[in-house]
Parts: C-alpha cells; sequence; structure tokens
C-alpha cells in the first residue's frame, strides 16, 4: 500500500489529497498542519471581513471533517513538519519524532511578511492573510475600535483592505514605498487612474513612502513613521506589503530552493519521490521560461491536483503558468497579464480608452509582453487565454469565438489584433 504525506492542507494540499484518493483508493495518506481548521482561500478573507461572506464561506470544499471523512485522510493538526531528509523521504517533527513516506508533497503556502522594524508587534497593527487575521480584524471593526486606518502597502491585499474600512466607513491612507500603486504589475499610466479613481472616493493616497518604524501616542493611536520623516497616523496600521514562502524548515535539506522550492512540469522537486506545490513553490513561467512563483488560488489548485495524481502514479503535467494580477474593489477592476518587467522603451504599445475600458498593452518582435485593462471584469479569463496562447506561439490567430465575444462586450479592433487576432477560421 503506498503511503503518501502531504505538508499543508491549503487549496494545493486539498486538491493533492482529492486527486491521490481518485487514482489510488487504496493508497494511506497523511496529512500535516500547523493549524486546526480546513484549506481556506486567502482571496476571500477580505470579504469575510467587510461581510460579504460568513465565516464559513472562506472554506470553499467544506468542513474538515467533511473533507477527511470524504477523503480517507489521517489529519494530524497543529503538527508542523520541522525538517525533511528528501532522500530517504523522512519527515522530522518538532517532537524528535520522524515518519518516512512513499511520496511527499510540500503545500504549505506563504505567509504575510512583517518586517522587523520597532513598533510592528504594537496592539492595533494588523497583517491580513491567514483565516486568523481576518477574524482579528472583523473583531475590531465591529467593536468600533478603529476610527481611522493606515494600510501600508498597495498591494493586492492592501487594496481590499482599503475596502474594508470603507466599508466600514473609516476613513482610510493608503501608504506604499514604490513610485506608483501595483508597481510591479501596472504600467504608470494605469496606476495614475487607479489612484485618481480611489482618491475620488475618498481614499488618501501617498507613494514613495517607505516604513522606518511605528510609534504609540499618548492617546492609544498608532504612527507610522516614514524614512523620509513623513508620520501618518491612525487607530490601526494594517501591514499588507508581501508574503514570504514558508520554506524555512526545508533549509540545509538539500531540495533546490530560490525564493520558493524550484518543480518541473509534474510538480517534482529534484528529489525523486518529492513534490511540491501552491505558494511554496516556484514553477516554469510559459511566459518567461524561468522559475517563478504565481501565488495565485488557481495556480495552487491546478499544481496541487497536477502533484496528486503524479504522486498516486498516473502522469499529469501543469501549463499555461504566466504572471496575472487581479484586483477587484470598490466597484473597479483591475488586470495585469504578462511580466511588465520585460517590457522596454523600444517596444510597440497599444493604448485605448472610452467610458468602460482603459487599455495599455505592449509588445516586441518576440511576441505579446504585458496586458493592463480596466473594467474588464466579465472578460478577463477569455483575455489570459489570448495572452497565453500569444506567448505560445507569437503567430497564433485568435479563434472566431473569442474575437466575436471581445467585439461583443465592445472591445475595440485594434486590442483585438494586438492580441493576434487578425483571421478567423
Amino acid at each position: 500500500m503506498k503511503k503518501i504525506a502531504i505538508i499543508g492542507f491549503g487549496g494545493a494540499g486539498y486538491q493533492a489529497a482529492k486527486e491521490a484518493r481518485r487514482v489510488d483508493p487504496t493508497a494511506t495518506i497523511d496529512v500535516y498542519s500547523d493549524t486546526n481548521i480546513g484549506p481556506y482561500n486567502p482571496m476571500l478573507t477580505t470579504y469575510y471581513v467587510k461581510g460579504a461572506i460568513p465565516y464559513e464561506a472562506m472554506f470553499p470544499f467544506g468542513s474538515l471533517e467533511q473533507i477527511v471523512r470524504d477523503l480517507n485522510l489521517n489529519f494530524f493538526a497543529n503538527k508542523p513538519v520541522t525538517g525533511l531528509d528528501p532522500a530517504a523521504k523522512l519527515l522530522k517533527f518538532g517532537d524528535g519524532t520522524t515518519a518516512q513516506y512513499d511520496k511527499i508533497l510540500i503545500s504549505t503556502g506563504a505567509c504575510a511578511v512583517m518586517p522587523p522594524l520597532k513598533g510592528i508587534d504594537l496592539p492595533g497593527v494588523f497583517k491580513m492573510r491567514t483565516a486568523q487575521d481576518a477574524v482579528a480584524l472583523k473583531d475590531a471593526l465591529d467593536k468600533g475600535e478603529i476610527k481611522s486606518a493606515l494600510v501600508i502597502g498597495a498591494s493586492w491585499v492592501g487594496i481590499k483592505v482599503v475596502e474594508d474600512m470603507v466599508a466600514y466607513g473609516v476613513p482610510c491612507t493608503l501608504v506604499d514605498g514604490a513610485k506608483w500603486m501595483f508597481y510591479v504589475a501596472a504600467f504608470e499610466e494605469t496606476a495614475k487612474r487607479a489612484q485618481k479613481d480611489l482618491e475620488r472616493k475618498g481614499v488618501t493616497v501617498a507613494c514613495e513612502q517607505m516604513l522606518d518604524h511605528i510609534e504609540q501616542e499618548d492617546n492609544g493611536q498608532l504612527t507610522a513613521v516614514m524614512q523620509n520623516g513623513r508620520r501618518f497616523t491612525a487607530d490601526s496600521i494594517a501591514v499588507c506589503i508581501g508574503v514570504r514562502m514558508n520554506v524555512g524548515f526545508l533549509k540545509d535539506s538539500g531540495l533546490e530552493i530560490n525564493r520558493g522550492i524550484l518543480v518541473d512540469e509534474t510538480m517534482r522537486t529534484n528529489y525523486d519521490g518529492i513534490y511540491a506545490a501552491g505558494d511554496c513553490c516556484e514553477a516554469m513561467d510559459t511566459q518567461c521560461k524561468i522559475h517563478r512563483n504565481i501565488g495565485v488560488w488557481l495556480n495552487a489548485n491546478k499544481q496541487g491536483k497536477v502533484a496528486g495524481a503524479n504522486m498516486a502514479g498516473e502522469h499529469m503535467e501543469f501549463d499555461a503558468n504566466v504572471l496575472v494580477n487581479l484586483a477587484h474593489y470598490l466597484d473597479y477592476d483591475f488586470i495585469s497579464i504578462g511580466d511588465i518587467s520585460t517590457c522596454g522603451p523600444d517596444d510597440d504599445v497599444y493604448e485605448y480608452e472610452d467610458e468602460t475600458y482603459y487599455i495599455r498593452a505592449v509588445r516586441s518582435a518576440n511576441g505579446i509582453k504585458c496586458i493592463n485593462v480596466i473594467g474588464s471584469a466579465d472578460s478577463n479569463g477569455l483575455i489570459k487565454n489570448a495572452f497565453v496562447k500569444a506567448v505560445e506561439n507569437a503567430d497564433a490567430d485568435l479563434d472566431i469565438q473569442t474575437r466575436c465575444f471581445l467585439q461583443k462586450k465592445g472591445f475595440p479592433d485594434g486590442f483585438i489584433d494586438f492580441l493576434g487576432g487578425k483571421s478567423v477560421d
């Protein structure tokens, strides 16, 4: 009987367990978690905070008890793995015990970055990543403890926390250390439009503000002091400056690790029988042909499914791994597809704006590089698929269904042609 271990039980871990059980109904599947709760979607935590969904809705696969029963799992709650011998396929635990397996999946995810700065652990300083983080912030808002807020980090999480504050009627300021919002994904022209929209809705935005430390005032309020000396005071401060892969326990294990664990198209690491999936790993970027962590819920679930199938004996590969950043907040939609860092001054630029859309896209002679679109919420999936197709084959044409859909949605022919849609089949 095959013995499989899954370390971490988020979306990737769940999908791996589900797929492994499908392929091998007789396998022993042991799951080790550092919590006692089931897999939840981190993207839904801010929706819970503002009251858009109930607590249970953060757990899209159902209760932990139901999952364990339906998939016939052995679930070890609050038992983190503290070390791994990948050659021996041996897990190590904090109490000195070990366990050996035929196949092991590492799906430990990522955690919110809290820089080691003075005052970062003061009461009233929040982070937002886990279900527990969401409960803590919602509790403070429901009790009326937050009358003003500062959000540090114009990230995909940070902007959703801003939305939470607005939903509660809490005056909010958003600051970021970069030159403009969504710096790693948005062109400056796109970011300026997003900032103006936020400011029209009453949110103060200040970029090029790097946090130095946090102080507590005599009245209990918190002041974020920036490296340039500027000070921002509020009742609460949310730090949303990024995530760190949970791979510290693998130090000196021999696994190939950059920021995350490097995997091939089957989610296998450099050791036979050891796999990784989700936010803790780096798979091959279809566009740039380099290993990259693209920490989105859809990727984590797909990677988990691939890993589970391969661990159980059925060959499956992960593909279409491109950078996608999506923000939907305060009736505003923004998506970035592709690697903006590859864009240069000699590239071709397409730009379009009307009452519905703002589009800025860049390509070179070698193919499309990056697209920013504002206002395309119901078309994002199709645009992404067209982008992937263009990356895989620079001379590819859009099929007639895609072209007609985009035309029906009001996208200009120039943009459709820019995606490669000049001919129909």
